[in-house]
């Protein structure tokens, strides 16, 4: 190997240690993460789930018979293959398309559809947690028009007799299903007469019936079933405030359930002051089939809503699976056998498979940005809690996120987007006890953590370069810029990426001393495509190097960013990392972000001159002077040697006593790609010179029409070593000799 590697590895690696720092207009561009914070002990509402209903009217037998029915339920309820819901919506039959269980009055026929029980026990299989059931009508004898649909009150007379019919319900399950039913709702949307199951009930009907008949009804038969009472169409307590009003029938209220297909999400403050539990039990959207990333996060923010706004405790989606072609169910079946998950299902798995029955709701900055929502909870027996963020915009956003009350050394992220569904990405490790959150255009973000728990050691890399200048680039093609641009955030406030300024096979290359291993932050656009690798011992052969690239996140604007490790062992030796970027449909598509090494990094030459005097010279012609300005365009480079007329001029140097020059490295400057040439020269004798054929390095933009290049040579056996400025030029100052570096022996 030549031992210019050596050298200009040492220059490279010295700038690093010695902490030199490079200011650059890029720099002052990156936008300040937002600070948000986390507070343990701000408590709100307990959560008693999320779930849907499936057991009901025609949908049980629907998924029953559907051939792919246990990945459907997996997708529902597991906690592993699917979005872990642990809330089952059921139907309390009244005879048309589920069997009542008291069809005449007084003869009681127990046998049911046997779709309804599968759906149940498969779903207490997968862990459910609670079971519930609703009333849309009973038996068409108890009603005023002795019909199930279309309206219609319960008779008067009927008032006992129901309430006989639920106590019997809820027993008769247990007793001859083994499934307990966790609370029952009187009815479903009672202030609507539709064509379909319905009754009506009047506020003061409500109270009737739950002071005078229910109550002492399931006190008697020591039934343990909490009752729902509300169900609206609209998210309104209307129905059951004076309920709540008389003590007697609010002591038999334990639930006040609302669906949501109209008014505002706000917290029911009378069931809340009287100490009730606040259910959103159904909502969907009616319209037009969508299957996007849009859909799903404006569902995920209405679960925000729900849980932040309205303090509620739980929230249902109407249906889980079906065959309706519009968007009430979260998957839809398909006559042929297949299905399809649309986007909701995976961001109210955001919520349903980490926030589970007895979490909390504590304190965070819930709407910190416009668009973007924020909501934590914590588990309080275990110390586990989570952050959920809804980012329902397209534009990237940052947070700097604080725990108050409260320790995490990482946090895990799972992420559901426009291609991915609740996955699991690399964990974010606190710093200084701030977590950075990132959170992509349009998606959902669960943050999950353990109170108490230590960071994680993390890889020590020997040099970063964060390209936000040139110093770390041994040699680069003509075709490439810094940019700063951050469209969309889809840099996630990255003031500064090495990119392409030609849709051409463009290359950076990196020299260090034994590199043993590399990581890199790539952004690209749309799609990953003509990126290689080459590692080199000498500089001259080049080998690839395979690489493996991390699951891409998105970020925003189309734009996604993945890590680049190598797969394997790099050779013994490698001293060289050639990044090349080819194809693609627009020059700017990937981006270089951030690479990290670990190599043994210094070489130290024998002599370093810097040109911030003349003391390293031994001689120069007249017309030189050191000059300092526009550091900024020469990579904070604050003296560098050039001409002050036009004329050809010389620098120097001469090796220590019985000792000559073996190899040197060095720094230049050109101006708007200046090339009158700059000579080097080497002298036994410091009167004859001849000139070295020096191998010159790629040059690189470093700002307003200067380039950079290195210039080295080898093997030289010499005393002297001239630098020589030829003569002409576009001014004198358009040729700068920043550094030097040489090897004595």
């Amino acid at each position: 190997m030549k031992n210019f590697s050596k050298i200009v590895a040492g220059l490279l690696v010295t700038t690093l240690l010695t902490g030199t720092a490079f200011s650059n207009e890029l720099v002052a561009k990156a936008a300040v993460p937002n600070k948000i914070t986390m507070n343990w002990n701000q408590q709100y509402q307990e959560i008693d789930g999320f779930g849907v209903s499936q057991a009901c009217d025609v949908y049980g037998d629907q998924i029953y018979g559907f051939p792919q029915r246990d990945t459907i339920m997996d997708l529902l309820f597991s906690n592993d293959k699917g979005i872990g819901l642990s809330m089952l919506r059921c139907e309390v039959g009244n005879g048309l398309n589920m069997p009542t269980i008291e069809p005449q009055d007084g003869v009681w026929v127990y046998e049911r559809p046997v779709s309804e029980l599968w759906v149940i026990n498969e779903a207490k299989k997968r862990g459910i947690d609670k079971i519930f059931s609703t009333v849309w009508s009973p038996p068409a004898w108890m009603k005023t028009t002795g019909k199930i649909t279309n309206g219609g009150y319960l008779k008067k007379d009927c008032y006992r007799k129901f309430a006989e019919y639920l106590a019997e319900y809820v027993s008769a399950y247990k007793r001859l299903y083994d499934i307990d039913i966790y609370a029952v709702s009187i009815a479903n949307e009672p202030e609507y007469a539709a064509m379909w199951q319905s009754c009506l009930w009047k506020p003061e009907n409500f109270t009737e019936f739950l002071q005078n008949h229910l109550a002492p009804v399931f006190a008697e038969k020591n039934i343990p079933a909490k009752v729902i009472v509300g169900e609206k169409g609209e998210w309104s307590e209307a129905m059951v405030v004076n309920a709540l009003n008389n003590p007697a029938s609010c002591s038999r209220l334990d639930i006040v359930g609302g669906h949501q297909y109209s008014g505002s999400i706000s917290p029911l403050t009378t069931a809340i002051s009287k100490g009730k539990r606040t259910w959103e039990t159904e909502v969907s959207d009616t319209g037009i089939y969508k299957n996007d990333i849009k859909d799903g996060v404006a569902w995920a923010e209405r679960i925000h809503r729900f849980m932040s706004d309205a303090s509620a405790n739980a929230f249902m989606y109407w249906l889980g699976a079906s065959y309706k072609t519009n968007n009430e169910s979260l998957i839809r079946l398909y006559q042929d056998g297949t299905y399809v998950s649309a986007k909701r299902l995976y961001t109210m798995g955001n919520f349903s498979k980490f926030v589970k029955p007895g979490y909390v709701r504590i304190g965070i900055n819930n709407n910190p940005v416009k668009g973007v929502y924020f909501s934590a909870y914590k588990n309080p027996l275990t110390g586990e809690f989570v952050v959920i963020a809804v980012n329902n915009t397209d534009t990237n956003h940052l947070f700097d996120l604080s725990l108050d009350g409260c320790t995490a050394g990482s946090l895990t992220q799972t992420i559901s987007n426009d291609k991915e569904n609740l996955t699991r990405y690399e964990d974010i490790i606190s710093e200084n006890g701030t977590f950075q959150l990132s959170l992509g255009g349009y998606s959902v973000v669960t943050f999950t953590g353990t109170n108490g728990s230590i960071r994680p050691e993390q890889r020590v890399w020997t040099i970063t370069d964060e390209l936000n200048d040139w110093k770390y680039i041994y040699s680069a093609t003509p075709e490439w810029m810094l940019e700063g641009n951050d469209p969309y955030g889809g840099f996630e406030a990255d003031p500064s990426r090495a990119r392409r300024t030609a849709k051409s096979e463009q290359s950076l290359t990196y020299c260090f001393k034994n590199i043993r291993d590399f990581e890199a932050q790539i952004y690209f656009y749309k799609q990953f495509v003509g990126m290689k690798l080459y590692a080199s011992i000498d500089g001259e052969t080049w080998n690839p190097v395979g690489y493996e690239a991390s699951r891409p996140k998105i970020t925003g604007g189309y734009w996604e960013k993945t890590t680049i490790r190598p797969q394997g062992i790099l050779q013994a030796g490698t001293n060289y990392l050639k990044i090349e970027f080819d194809l693609g449909d627009q020059e700017w598509d990937k981006h270089l972000a951030k690479i990290s090494f670990d190599c043994d990094g210094v070489f130290v030459p024998t002599i370093h001159d810097s040109l911030n005097d003349w003391s390293k010279t031994d001689s120069h012609s007249v017309n030189w002077m050191l000059d300092a300005d526009n550091a900024q365009s020469m990579e904070g480079d604050s003296s560098r040697a050039r001409r002050t007329s036009a004329s050809k001029e010389f620098i120097t140097y001469k090796a220590g006593e019985n000792k000559t020059f073996d190899t040197f490295c060095a720094k230049l400057y050109y101006f708007r790609g200046a090339n009158s040439p700059i000579r080097f020269y080497s002298s036994i004798d410091g009167v004859n010179y001849t000139e070295i054929t020096a191998q010159y390095s790629g040059s690189v933009d470093t700002g307003s029409y200067w380039r950079r290049m290195y210039a080295k040579a080898s093997n030289l056996n010499c005393k002297y070593i001239k630098v020589e400025f030829d003569g002409g030029g576009l001014y004198p100052w358009d040729k700068q000799l920043g550094d030097m570096w040489i090897n004595e022996l």
